[in-house]
């Protein structure tokens, strides 16, 4: 929009005037592109760095973790980088809005792994999650074991398996599984 078209008759035409309307829509112009960015920096998958610290403060989930973080050697490492950060941040967000029913830790569960991930309720206040092997890396798996970061109903116990990716093992008539020999077992952690 042009600003210098919305001056009043006695400033139109003065280079003065029209250079400020130039200059003050020029600055609009360029606060509104920064507004517009705004949801694409706070989005959980694009954030980073201080972006993603800002989600992290607004759903309680601080990056630095002072003697809990592993690291390779000796000591331990306080900050999480990016990648692990969001990981605890979907944890986080998935048990504020839990509901507690199966459907509902589905969708929990898919928010976090991204889809790769399957819950199974056995009926006796145990519930089984299988997590593809691809995404777990090692801090996922310290944080899912240690930290008790997965959403669950309350009093339900998790336990937590990986899961074969391309060739799982099944006996015959399961589809697309692989017997003996051919097919990877599942992992009980």
């Amino acid at each position: 929009m042009s600003y210098e078209r919305l001056l009043i008759w006695q400033y139109k035409g003065k280079p003065r005037a029209t250079e400020t309307a130039r200059l003050i829509g020029a600055e609009i112009k360029a606060a509104w592109r920064g507004i517009a960015q705004l949801p694409e920096a706070l989005d959980i998958d694009n954030a980073m760095g201080a972006n993603l610290d800002l989600i992290g403060k607004h759903v309680g989930q601080s990056r630095t973790m002072s003697n809990v973080i592993e690291r390779d050697g000796v000591g331990f490492l306080g900050a999480l980088d990016d990648d692990d950060y969001r990981f605890l941040i979907r944890c986080r967000i998935a048990k504020n809005y839990m509901v507690g029913t199966v459907p509902d830790m589905m969708d929990a569960l898919d928010f976090i792994f991204e889809g790769r991930a399957d819950v199974f309720d056995a009926y006796d206040m145990t519930m089984s999650v299988v997590v593809n092997i691809e995404i777990i890396s090692p801090f996922l798996l310290f944080a899912i074991k240690n930290l008790d970061v997965l959403p669950r109903p309350v009093g339900v116990e998790i336990s937590l398996y990986i899961g074969a990716p391309e060739r799982p093992f099944g006996f015959a008539g399961m589809p697309e599984t692989f017997g003996f020999g051919d097919g990877a077992f599942t992992r009980y952690l």
